[in-house]
């Protein structure tokens, strides 16, 4: 195909799908017109599914999408889809669900190859254009599917006649039992599963999943545990020191590809901003560690300076790659450092972030010196300055300063490519993480973006009452799933907390009836990722925490709030059969869901402070699970002068008029 020439994705909005539009394969996006030509050419169906900032997607784009004998064998033998994982999540979650029940991984890009009735036979990642290393590479594989296609048949059906009995096993069977049992043990688990040198819970490959902190804290804050604390506060600080972090324009990048946080996987995606972002304000409120501050601050200014739209949205992610690598915005030479630094300031990189001349930075893939520096901190400049009897003002400014003429010269280089659609799940993870910064660190600007970041989301993507999944360039995209529903409600409470302005509070309740209408699995409990769609083989209910927790988790979480502010017995049933739906799942590994024991810790451990006659509603300290409500919003509340009442556990202590013995009580 020539440049000039573009496929079936030009029409498409999707940045990924646009990035795919000049490739030579023809390339249809995932819609009826696909499946119709697959069903009248008796084609097999091959999928692809990726996101924009995905460097291996980058790569195999590179290696076999843009081939011209790779997109000739994919023609001639396939139906070719492509699809946006962010934007067609229920999609993306199917096939990664096949794909790890058939090959036990799975990952981005996935490769599915299905009947035309959209049945996997054959599931695998990233694909070379040639076998190498034992990957079999796109020539070969392509010829072996269509001799099966074409001549084994029976080998075929046997494959689908097992997938689908796969996909049915997921059907739960629900029991009865005490979620918030399942605390202690999620606990124990984190600890049989917690890097003791570095933090983390991954082992080699380390993702922030910065739901897990947030739970070891939030158990510490109820049971003084400190161990909990401690693994907590130990994965949070091996964070801010690796390379995993953008020590220079501030945020976090996707993963680490090594043990002890160095070398990252340089995607900066939104929902690990936001997710980090309440770890970070959380871990704040507790220690008044200036490093954590310091840290949210960076990552809100960051999240302002480059994934804010200017109606208030938020973008999407950056890409990993720049002018075709890799990382490239964000390592270094020595050389370069030297030609614009002076001797001292290079002295303090070597010492502070590990520079080395040699370069401290390893290929992923070939493990080999790359002669270029991630930036990771060896200790906190604080503990450098205490360690050497060093003036911390003066250092400070050194490493402040320092930062700014990297900053202004890494401006110089291409930049990473920005996804500037707006989600609306990941935005509501956004500003309820901004109304965190507010609540723990004062940080106006924080509450300001969240406002308007709401207001934003509110107009743009709900459409005659419907919310929508994603918007870009004006236009929205498909309906909202489940996360988008939980999300939003979650981000107009937390709002709601800090104002107490009903219209949050009432907005936050109706979109919990909407998702219940949407996604609620009448019949067993818990929720679908999706609404009905007969494009798809069958509708999941997803509940595991990875790096981003799951709809059924966050929504779990905002039921438990509504259930605790208004004791109305049709939330506690839909919360009770939720638990009863997805308890005999919980109770193999609850670490693998700690978004959901954040909400079981919630369930346990919540007070809510009606707040009478516009008493001040704000209270210090760290009090993640005090949920405030204005008395005037709750029916049948009887006047009382300014004042307060504090509720838990079914009863409520009496009226007082003295915030002090509120605050005694929080404590």
């Amino acid at each position: 195909m020539s440049e000039g020439r573009r496929n079936r994705l030009a029409g498409e909005r999707s940045p990924y799908l646009l990035q795919h539009a000049t490739n030579p394969v023809d390339w249809y996006p995932w819609g009826d017109d696909a499946f119709e030509a697959a069903r009248r050419t008796s084609r097999p169906i091959f999928l692809s599914i990726g996101y924009s900032s995905c460097h291996w997607c980058h790569v195999m784009e590179s290696e076999c999408f843009e081939n011209d004998e790779v997109a000739k064998l994919m023609n001639e033998t396939f139906i070719n889809i492509k699809v946006d994982r962010e934007e067609r999540p229920d999609v993306d979650s199917l096939y990664m669900k096949v794909c790890q029940m058939m090959t036990g991984g799975g990952g981005w890009p996935l490769t599915i190859i299905m009947t035309p009735e959209r049945v996997p036979f054959w599931a695998g990642t990233y694909l070379p254009r040639t076998t190498r290393q034992g990957m079999i590479g796109m020539v070969d594989l392509i010829p072996a599917i269509s001799k099966t296609w074409k001549e084994g048949k029976e080998e075929i059906k046997d494959v689908t006649v097992k997938v689908l009995e796969m996909l049915d096993s997921f059907e739960r069977d629900p029991m009865d039992g005490d979620i918030c049992s399942l605390v202690p043990l999620t606990l124990e688990h984190l600890s049989q599963d917690h890097d003791p040198k570095y933090g983390g819970f991954d082992g080699e490959r380390k993702f922030p999943t910065p739901h897990k902190m947030i739970f070891l804290m939030r158990y510490w804050r109820e049971h003084k545990d400190e161990k909990a604390l401690t693994m907590a506060l130990r994965t949070l600080d091996s964070i801010l020191k690796g390379g995993i972090r953008d020590h220079v324009g501030g945020g976090f990048h996707r993963y680490s590809t090594d043990h002890r946080w160095h070398l990252p996987h340089f995607e900066k995606m939104l929902y690990d901003q936001a997710l980090m972002l309440m770890a970070l304000s959380e871990a704040y409120a507790i220690t008044s560690n200036r490093e954590y501050r310091q840290a949210a601050e960076e990552l809100v200014t960051y999240v302002e300076g480059r994934l804010t739209s200017p109606d208030g949205g938020f973008y999407s992610s950056e890409d990993a790659d720049a002018a075709g690598t890799e990382g490239s915005f964000y390592i270094w030479t020595y050389e370069e450092l030297s030609s614009f630094l002076g001797p001292e300031e290079l002295a303090f990189l070597r010492e502070a972030y590990d520079v080395w001349e040699s370069g401290n930075y390893r290929d992923e893939a070939t493990r080999m010196q790359s002669g270029k520096n991630v930036l990771h901190l060896t200790s906190y400049v604080s503990e450098i300055v205490a360690r050497k009897g060093l003036d911390l003002g003066t250092m400070t400014s050194m490493d402040a300063a320092l930062k700014v003429k990297m900053r202004n010269k890494r401006a110089e280089r291409p930049s990473p490519a920005l996804d500037d659609k707006i989600l609306s799940d990941w935005n509501g993870l956004m500003i309820a993480a901004l109304c965190s910064a507010h609540r723990y660190l004062g940080s106006e600007k924080a509450l300001h973006m969240a406002e308007k970041a709401i207001d934003h989301i509110e107009r743009e993507l709900v459409v005659d009452g419907e919310l929508y999944h994603n918007l870009r360039d004006g236009h929205v995209g498909v309906n909202g799933f489940l996360d988008d529903h939980a999300c939003l409600a979650w981000a107009h409470l937390e709002i709601y907390y800090i104002g107490q302005n009903k219209r949050h509070l009432e907005r936050a309740m109706e979109l919990t009836e909407e998702m219940n209408r949407l996604f609620s699995d009448r019949e067993e409990g818990g929720f679908f990722l999706s609404r009905e769609d007969p494009a798809l083989l069958m509708r999941i209910k997803d509940l595991y925490d990875g790096a981003v927790p799951s709809g059924n988790s966050i929504a779990y979480y905002v039921l438990v709030q509504l259930a605790a502010l208004f004791s109305d017995a049709r939330t506690i049933s839909i919360v009770d059969s939720w638990e009863k739906d997805f308890i005999r799942e919980l109770k193999l590994v609850p670490s693998s869901y700690t978004m959901t024991m954040n909400g079981a810790l919630m369930k346990e451990s919540s007070r809510t402070l009606e707040v009478f006659g516009g008493a001040d509603h704000h209270f210090d300290g760290y009090h993640p699970h005090l949920l405030t409500i204005s008395s005037e919003h709750l029916e049948g509340m009887e006047a009382k002068l300014k004042g307060y009442q504090l509720c838990s556990e079914g009863r409520c202590l009496s009226f007082t008029d003295d915030k002090s013995e509120i605050e005694r009580l929080l404590q």
